[in-house]
């Protein structure tokens, strides 16, 4: 997550002048979203301690 969540800084840094920058940076914010929520399913799924 911390590795998309960079990539994606990066990228919008560049997105304005490069249509393959925006799109990296979209990827990447929808990478990290979805490991946010298969990170929250396997804690919903893990017993408490």
């Amino acid at each position: 997550m911390a590795m998309c969540r960079a990539c994606s800084a990066e990228c919008m840094m560049h997105a304005e002048m490069s249509e393959h920058c925006r799109m990296c940076a979209m990827a990447c914010d929808q990478a990290a979203m979805a490991l946010e929520k298969m990170l929250g399913s396997m804690r919903e799924m893990a017993p408490a301690m």
